[in-house]
Formats: C-alpha cells, sequence, structure tokens
C-alpha cells in the first residue's frame, strides 16, 4: 500500500491543479474560435439518406448566370486583353447592387479587390469608375495591396481576417475576392506544379468555408493562348467557373467566354470594349487617363482562337488612327482600340517612321 503524500506536497499539488483549471478557463474562448479542422472529431461522418431528399437544391448565384455564391472562379487571358477592366466591372455592380451589362442581377455586398501588381493602375480605374457615375462612395468596395501568398497558411488566416473586417465595416456580407494575379500570389511557387497548385486551391477552398465569400483568381494564358490559362490542370478542375478573355486586334473588342460552369448554364459571350476617362493632369501637366468598359451586344462576339493562334499587331493599325495631336495621344488611341502594349507600338512606330508613313506639323501627326 502507497504512503500517503505529506502535507505540503497535497498543497503543491492542489495549487497545480487549480492553476490548470484556471488556464483552461483562459484559453477556452480562444480553442472554441479555432477552425474546425483543429478540433479533433471521432465517430462516424454524417450521412443523408435519399429518401429524406425531397425537394431541389437551389444554386445561388451572386451574379446572374456568372458566379456562384461562395464559389470559386478564375478568369484570364493574355496581357493587354482588358481583363482587369472587366473584373472591375463586375465588382462595381456587385458593391452598388446594379445589374452586371444592365440585365444580369446581382446580389449586393462587400467586395475585396486584392492587387498585387499595378497599384498606380488599379487606383486610377477605380477612379475612372467613380468619376464615371459606375461607381459611388457609397459603394461598399475595398483594395488590398499587401502582398499575400497562397502558398502560406498564416496569410491566408490574414486575409480571412480581412474578410471579416470589411463585413464589419460595411454591415453587408463580402460577397466578392479578387486575387489579381494568382501568379503574382503563388511567387516563389511552380504553377505547373501539381503540389504547389493543390495547395493554392486548399487555401482558396478554407477562404471560402471560412467566409462565404467567392473567391476570383485573376490569371494568365499560356504562350499558345488557346490552350487555356497556364500552369497546373488542378485549378481548372477546382473552380466553379472559368472565363476567357480575348481581344479582337482589328475591332477593338474584347469578349469574356464563359468557358466552363459547374452548375450553372454556360452563358452568351459578353463583348465589349474600353471607353477613356479622363482623370486630370500630372505634375508636368500632361494629362492622366484610364479607362473604364462599355458593353457591348452579343452579336458584336469574337470568335474563340484556334488552337496554336497567337496574337499579332499590324503597323497600319498604327496609321488608321491618325491624326493625332502628339505621340501620347496616339499611343492611348491606339491602346483603347486594340489593346496594344506601349513597347509594340513604339516598335510598330519606328517601322512607319522608317517608310515615311507619317509626319508632324504644327496641327500635330498626320498620315504622308
Amino acid at each position: 500500500m502507497s504512503k500517503e503524500p505529506p502535507k505540503d506536497a497535497r498543497a503543491l499539488l492542489a495549487a497545480a491543479g487549480k492553476q490548470a483549471v484556471r488556464d483552461l478557463a483562459e484559453n477556452a474562448e480562444e480553442w472554441k474560435d479555432e477552425e474546425p479542422e483543429a478540433q479533433a472529431t471521432t465517430g462516424a461522418f454524417p450521412l443523408t439518406r435519399a429518401s429524406d431528399i425531397s425537394k431541389p437544391a437551389e444554386i445561388v448565384d451572386i451574379v446572374e448566370k456568372l458566379l456562384t455564391a461562395g464559389g470559386a472562379s478564375v478568369l484570364y487571358g493574355a496581357s493587354n486583353t482588358a481583363k482587369t477592366f472587366l473584373v472591375l466591372d463586375i465588382e462595381a455592380a456587385i458593391a452598388t447592387g446594379q445589374p452586371f451589362r444592365d440585365d444580369l442581377r446581382v446580389e449586393r455586398g462587400a467586395v475585396i479587390h486584392v492587387a498585387l501588381e499595378g497599384e498606380a493602375g488599379i487606383t486610377n480605374r477605380v477612379l475612372a469608375l467613380k468619376k464615371s457615375g459606375k461607381l459611388p462612395d457609397t459603394a461598399e468596395l475595398y483594395l488590398c495591396f499587401h502582398p499575400i501568398s497562397l502558398l502560406s497558411q498564416p496569410d491566408r488566416a490574414r486575409l480571412v481576417d480581412t474578410i471579416r473586417e470589411a463585413t464589419r465595416r460595411a454591415s453587408l456580407p463580402v460577397r466578392l475576392v479578387v486575387i489579381d494575379t494568382l501568379s503574382r500570389a503563388m511567387a516563389g511557387g511552380d504553377e505547373n506544379g501539381a503540389g504547389d497548385m493543390t495547395m493554392a486551391v486548399s487555401e482558396i477552398d478554407a477562404i471560402r468555408a471560412a467566409t462565404g465569400a467567392h473567391v476570383m483568381l485573376v490569371h494568365h494564358c499560356g504562350k499558345d493562348e488557346a490552350r487555356g490559362a497556364r500552369g497546373h490542370s488542378s485549378l481548372r478542375a477546382a473552380v466553379d467557373t472559368e472565363i476567357e478573355v480575348s481581344r479582337d486586334d482589328a475591332s477593338g473588342i474584347s469578349t469574356a467566354f464563359i468557358t466552363k460552369q459547374r452548375d450553372l448554364p454556360k452563358g452568351e459571350p459578353m463583348p465589349y470594349r474600353l471607353k477613356v476617362v479622363e482623370l486630370g493632369t500630372d505634375r508636368r501637366g500632361e494629362d492622366i487617363t484610364s479607362c473604364i468598359i462599355q458593353h457591348e451586344d452579343a452579336s458584336l462576339a469574337a470568335t474563340r482562337g484556334k488552337k496554336g493562334r497567337g496574337k499579332t499587331y499590324h503597323a497600319d493599325q498604327l496609321l488608321g488612327l491618325l491624326p493625332a495631336k502628339n505621340v501620347k495621344e496616339w499611343q492611348a488611341a491606339v491602346m483603347n482600340e486594340t489593346g496594344m502594349s506601349r513597347s509594340n507600338f513604339y516598335d510598330l512606330k519606328a517601322e512607319l517612321k522608317s517608310r515615311g508613313a507619317f509626319y508632324e506639323s504644327s496641327a500635330g501627326l498626320l498620315k504622308s
């Protein structure tokens, strides 16, 4: 038979027990808020018997026929196809509760745009939306310029906290979170590797589960545009909606094609063009401009490109937009009409100059 511990030892044990109880009480609230996967569970998973299912499940969309509540999507295209302009137009519709493309109903809510590249460009595009009247100051659209990684669980936790904070500020649920771009959110990772892409998808799923927000990724296509979004195929398999954006050089019209819908019917193509908005002048007195999108009738939609066909530009596209007051105005008009990059513009301008195809006069730049 074991000996009873001395009185002073019993006192020490009792004190230790009381401290343990106090520790449990202090940590109870913190543990209660932990994510479900961190809590130990036992027993069988819940089951629903087929005979208990009697009513159809309603698919809730936050943009009619386009984006589902709490879903995931990827919107991709080549550079200079006006992808982000379209995304911002979708965001403005949700943040204001106004129909998208004038006839697609939306569920109003707060929106967060995580801008991981081109802070100045996004800032001016938002100002253009405000100046055009599409985005009043009452709209609950929030921008986040802080770098985040979808390969980091701490970053995911901070983003979840950010979404909850936006919900608190807006007194509205956050309906849409846009991560622009996926490439920047996977910096240092391998887009083509199953491991990194699967981890990124898992973090996106955790964000959706914790907040109920739809997560949209802005992404790029590969060298062959017709092969779709670049990177590992697990991304396309995981998302509910996939949207491809391409741009017709001749007409300057971009078209969004819905290439995948898990739960909604595929809608018709959505063509649009850019409309320049003047924002003011810079410190040198030069005009500062950006663009908003102008939706066009579905009959103007382009045809999806064939496999292997890339985007090309021609010098005559520049000539067609003369006369112009100066080179800056000329380049802005070309970008607006064709989506041509600055470097492509100056390469083709040099070609035209060598041909003597235009000249400069007191009236501006004119075709020869």
